[in-house]
């Protein structure tokens, strides 16, 4: 009994940190994004060049005309203090045929 009881709680929390991580990248978009439903065509290359590994469970935003603005968040650092956040998000722009990158935005502590 006591066992299950842990186990949900510690669903529970992990699922709270999950949705944490989703806050903060929406947060860090901001208004004018939308969450891409899937990797855009190019996404392995963008998260070569954010220097995040294949396998990262990351959020896709768009922007502008058939998405030529990208974002890519990472929620995993959400853990690190979960009180202020703490994912990281790359933003990309497609301008004369390549991508180019146009900073990295972080959340802001109050």
């Amino acid at each position: 009994m006591f066992r299950t009881a842990l186990l949900i709680t510690a669903a529970l929390v992990l699922a709270g940190c999950a949705s944490r991580g989703t806050q903060d990248c929406e947060a860090i978009a901001g208004p004018g994004w939308s969450r891409l439903a899937a990797e855009p065509a190019d996404g392995r290359e963008l998260l070569v060049r954010a220097n995040l590994p294949d396998n990262a469970e990351v959020l896709w935003f768009g922007q502008g005309k058939d998405n030529n603005k990208v974002m890519v968040c990472d929620p995993s650092n959400s853990l690190v203090n979960p009180g202020c956040g703490g994912s990281t998000a790359y933003q990309f722009e497609h301008s004369a045929g390549a991508w180019v990158s146009r900073g990295v935005l972080l959340p802001v502590c109050n």
